[in-house]
């Protein structure tokens, strides 16, 4: 692979190859390579292996979560920690996600994730509807416009998976649940919920700031530094996330070379995680 993962991210997100840039060369080059061998892999497949009715829109997913992994990684190397742990948060749900359909009948469980989100855009629109019936007439006349425009949306979305297999399993509502039909309960319990501090607007960072500030220069820095540490963690704790859903999809569809690539890039940056780790504690 000729192409240089810090030019191609650079000039395809149009930031400058900054030092805080190429310092992230391993979690770069982990999701670029994996992005071109998947998508290469997947254009080699023969109409067999694509008659697979999830085949195809499992790696939309895939691509989806390698947007947001980068993300968080465009976030943190132009300075804006807070915004990179949201967009981890955000990748590490939808790997969760893919890693739970393809933990079981990938197209049945599929399914039960489409019809998830058609019935609860059902309830929102509901909601609004009860909601606008108590504003003045206007207000309600262009509110129901728009909350129909939006149910014609939702109607047709339904109407294209029509042809798609049904299913009777139905999708766990909370990711939590989720995360524990993986496997991963503890996860949800240690690490995402400290990563939802940022995406949570929780009070967290201001407290910390405070308590640095009253404590000292020399502890304020200190704090400082393990915040930095910290949504660097995070950020590849979600590449990592990114790389297990990649890994599970390469060996579901029996993508055998660009799994065994994709596990030996989960280690590298395993390493990482473990490089961020030591300069973290639990406490402020």
């Amino acid at each position: 692979m000729d192409v240089d993962p810090i030019s191609e991210f650079s000039n395809r997100h149009n930031l400058k190859p900054t030092d805080a840039l190429r310092r992230e060369r391993v979690g770069l080059k982990a999701l670029f390579s994996t992005n071109v061998r998947l998508s290469k892999s997947f254009a080699e497949l023969d109409d067999w292996a694509l008659s697979d009715p999830a085949i195809g829109l499992l790696l939309n997913l895939i691509h989806r979560n390698l947007e947001q992994a980068e993300g968080g990684l465009v976030a943190f190397v132009t300075g804006c920690g807070p915004s990179a742990e949201v967009a981890a948060r955000a990748s590490v749900e939808l790997s969760v996600n893919i890693l739970y359909i393809l933990n079981g009948d990938a197209v049945s469980r599929l399914r039960s994730y489409f019809d998830y989100y058609l019935g609860a855009v059902d309830a929102q629109v509901r909601n609004w509807r009860s909601h606008a019936s108590s504003l003045p007439s206007a207000e309600q006349i262009a509110h129901h416009e728009a909350a129909a425009r939006r149910e014609a949306a939702n109607a047709a979305l339904r109407d294209f998976l029509s042809s798609f297999p049904t299913s009777s399993e139905p999708w766990p509502r909370s990711i939590e649940e989720r995360f524990r039909l993986i496997n991963e309960g503890i996860l949800y319990r240690t690490l995402c919920a400290r990563m939802s501090s940022e995406a949570h607007g929780d009070a967290e960072e201001t407290l910390r700031y405070f308590l640095g500030k009253v404590s000292g220069q020399d502890v304020l820095e200190k704090m400082a530094s393990e915040t930095w540490w910290n949504a660097r963690f995070f950020v590849y704790f979600s590449i990592c996330f990114f790389l297990r859903a990649a890994a599970r999809y390469s060996g579901v569809y029996s993508l055998s070379n660009t799994a065994r690539h994709v596990v030996n890039a989960l280690r590298t940056c395993e390493l990482e995680l473990e490089t961020c780790a030591r300069h973290m504690g639990a406490g402020v």
